[in-house]
């Protein structure tokens, strides 16, 4: 998620959590609205550092997709699925000759 988005949902959330806690506690209006604002203010300080934290321990150059290595490593993969395609239809290929010389010896058998 991106940091504006969880910014603008924490704040959101931070606005309806303060305004279930005020209407819980408190029975004067006043109260409830300033309740709502110091509660959503808190959450959007809280979360802002959080971000803050985040973007800073964050190494962005660790996260960069390295393109040459994902293709070496793509047709590292395809070959050995060729590989691999190549001898389970040798596998294959064994099991039905084994199959019709199966065949082959029951019809040998019921003829005579």
């Amino acid at each position: 998620m991106k940091p504006d988005n969880y910014m603008s949902f924490s704040v959101v959330a931070g606005f309806f959590v303060g305004l279930a806690f005020s209407i819980t506690k408190f029975d004067e209006p006043e109260f409830m609205v300033l309740w709502t604002i110091i509660t959503t203010m808190g959450v959007y300080l809280i979360v802002a550092v959080c971000v803050a934290l985040y973007f800073w321990f964050l190494d962005f150059e660790s996260s960069k997709l390295k393109k040459s290595k994902l293709e070496s490593n793509l047709e590292y993969y395809r070959l050995e699925f060729d590989k691999r395609e190549k001898e389970s239809a040798k596998i294959r290929n064994f099991i039905k000759s084994i199959e019709s010389d199966d065949e082959e010896m029951a019809a040998q058998q019921n003829a005579n």
